[in-house]
């Protein structure tokens, strides 16, 4: 089986090109019990873009028939091919909690996608740690720290932790010695300051310390205090 897998949810996403991935990637296209594969496919001109397609009709109608096929296809992966990245090519969120269970327990290398585009600058896992050695001057053998709310490698160093640019938290914790508030010259405001500035003391979420909180930032749920975005 390929290493790029693309699971198409041709109910709800009709139009797509794969030929503008690279060759490690191929795709199932589940085709929906009342359509047809596309035209395009079997015509000489555009045939290329399929090239790498097979395409899986279901049988019978029902709500969610097609989700229920793609989400026994992931469950033959997981047991045949636990290393291959699968993407589903769906704007239906209704796949996001079994997603979002795989990816979360370590089972398999999952992610909905709305666009093929997203996939172009996709690359490999082991591709990227070699890439940000090569930018950074550190050895390839460095981890790389993939954020484990938005599942992205966008991580960059941030106060001795790794801090995500894409969702905007820490994916691995702090050095609590390099946090701004353990800073030589940090003081607390005086009183004047934390009247005019109404300070809101929290907890919080990126560096686990109770601070004020007037400065920061609430996110999905949880609040990241300024020194943390800012610092």
């Amino acid at each position: 089986m390929s290493k790029n897998l693309v699971l198409v949810d041709f109910e709800n996403r009709p139009k797509f090109d794969l030929s503008v991935l690279e060759d490690s990637y191929r795709a199932i296209v589940f085709v929906g019990a009342n359509q047809n594969p596309p035209k395009a496919a079997k015509k000489k001109e555009t045939a290329y873009r399929f090239e790498r397609v097979d395409f899986l009709k279901i049988e019978g109608n029902g709500r969610n028939a097609l989700d229920f096929h793609i989400a026994f296809q992931l469950g033959r992966i997981l047991e045949t091919a636990p290393e291959t990245h699968c993407f589903i090519l769906s704007a239906d969120t209704g796949f996001d909690p079994l997603i979002t269970h795989l990816t979360k327990n370590g089972l398999l290398s999952c992610r909905r996608i709305e666009s093929l585009a997203e996939l172009v600058l996709h690359k490999p896992i082991e591709d990227l740690v070699t890439q940000q050695a090569a930018i950074h001057n550190v050895p390839d053998t460095v981890d790389l720290v993939v954020c484990d709310r938005c599942h992205k490698a966008s991580t960059i160093e941030h106060h001795g932790g790794r801090w995500c640019t894409n969702c905007g938290r820490f994916a691995s914790p702090p050095d609590p010695e390099r946090l701004p508030s353990r800073k030589k010259g940090y003081r607390e405001p005086n009183v004047g300051e934390r009247e005019l500035r109404k300070p809101m003391i929290g907890t919080c979420s990126a560096c686990h310390l109770h601070v004020d909180m007037s400065d920061g930032h609430w996110d999905d749920g949880e609040w990241v205090c300024g020194g943390c975005l800012y610092g």
